[in-house]
């Protein structure tokens, strides 16, 4: 261990005192001031400090502060001191600090029992300061790290969001609108409206179980998956809901996925010229109808969950739209926000928003639609992402969040 004696005025250690100290294995040497000390501290190299408590009453200003900044360059760079001073008891040191404070006329036996003690905790203490060093070096790693894949996943969402069609504008007589709310950067839920010819609009919702890369991934698989036609030679036909089902479970089928993995999705047509509308579903939630006088009607049609069995059937419904009606889809989250919201403040929510008093949540859900009833469609979907929002705390928002609602403009 390397000792550092500082001599200012006289000798600070007792008449055989660096000898003793040298055969105890530790080497000795020594700095003429404080000042000389204080660079010779700052080096590194130095494990503890014996340094001389200046009189008060001999010393100028300027040495006296020079003593107390090698106090604090000891107790910074976590060197082990020992400060020889005529009252010890009066001058004590700090609870946890390296420094210990002795009587300048204890005997060697003494001295060297301190500095061994000193020098033990300040072992310990620059052993700790190497751990500390490798753990913030690791957290310097792991911050990069997050922040690399926070990057990515930002990327990764905005991507996804580059894959949603573009619903500013009608199509033919039906106008389109969306919401579209992750849990995290990336969503579980996709949503598509496309044209199939003059005189038809294709839709579908789907939501791959949980949230995160995982589900976000099957989400690009459904695009794809996703057939609405079928070609022979030159003829192209428009498959029904029921068939687009179909071929999209056996390919989720198919894939044999891990995990337990499955989809739910609802997928429709509406013709043009006559407002006819044609669903299938597989294991989503109930699409509701909205008439044009306010009334509201959940469209039950069955259908298990998709890329679970093979041999599952998915008829479609038919149902005769008229202008002003509307439709209304959604993911499983919205039901798990009004569900939360049982338990949460009905206070908090807006004049326009219903009682969640003894109601279910489902029951929640739909009387929150038939609150919006009369509203455009684009209008509903707002107010609904808002009230959902409003009541994102309740359920915490563990689910993503997808609306998609379709209205046949008068």
């Amino acid at each position: 261990m390397q000792v550092l004696v500082v001599n200012t005025s006289n000798d600070v250690l007792p008449a055989g005192a660096t000898e003793s100290l040298r055969t105890a294995g530790w080497e000795i040497t020594s700095a003429p001031d404080y000042a000389s000390a204080i660079l010779a501290t700052n080096t590194g190299n130095i494990d503890a400090v014996i340094v001389d408590t200046p009189d008060e009453k001999q010393v100028d200003p300027e040495t006296r502060e020079q003593f107390e900044s090698l106090l604090m360059t000891i107790e910074k760079n976590h060197v082990a001191g020992l400060v020889l001073d005529d009252e010890p008891i009066t001058r004590s040191s700090e609870s946890g600090s390296l420094i210990d404070i002795v009587d300048r006329r204890a005997p060697l036996a003494e001295l060297r029992g301190r500095l061994s003690m000193i020098a033990r905790y300040q072992g310990l203490v620059q052993r700790l300061d190497a751990e500390l060093e490798n753990m913030q070096g690791l957290g310097f790693r792991l911050n990069n790290h997050f922040r690399e894949i926070d990057q990515e996943m930002r990327l990764a969402g905005r991507l996804q969001r580059d894959f949603l069609p573009d619903l500013s504008r009608p199509f033919g007589p039906l106008q389109f609108a969306a919401s579209y709310c992750p849990a995290s950067w990336v969503s579980g839920d996709i949503f598509d409206v496309f044209p199939l010819d003059r005189h038809q609009t294709g839709f579908y919702i789907a939501d791959a179980v949980g949230h995160g890369m995982a589900a976000s991934l099957l989400t690009m698989f459904i695009k794809r998956a996703i057939v609405s036609t079928r070609t022979d030679g030159v003829q192209r036909t428009i498959l029904t809901p029921s068939e687009t089902i179909n071929l999209l479970n056996d390919a989720l089928n198919e894939q044999s996925l891990s995990n337990c993995q499955f989809v739910t999705a609802c997928y429709g047509l509406v013709d043009h010229r006559t407002h006819l509308l044609r669903l299938a579903r597989g294991g989503h939630p109930y699409p509701i109808l909205i008439t044009a006088d306010g009334r509201t009607k959940p469209l039950e049609t069955p259908g298990g969950l998709l890329g679970v069995f093979k041999s599952e059937e998915f008829p479609t419904l038919e149902v005769q739209m008229s202008p002003g009606d509307k439709l209304l889809l959604f993911t499983d989250g919205v039901e798990l926000v009004a569900e939360g919201s049982k338990s949460g403040d009905p206070g908090r929510l807006s004049p326009d928003q219903v009682s969640l008093d003894s109601v279910s949540h489902e029951d929640t859900w739909h009387a929150m639609i038939a609150e919006l009833a009369h509203h455009s469609i684009c209008e509903i979907v707002v107010k609904l992402e808002a009230q959902l929002e409003a009541l994102g705390d309740a359920a915490t928002m563990h689910d993503d969040i997808t609306l998609l609602g379709l209205e046949v403009l008068k």
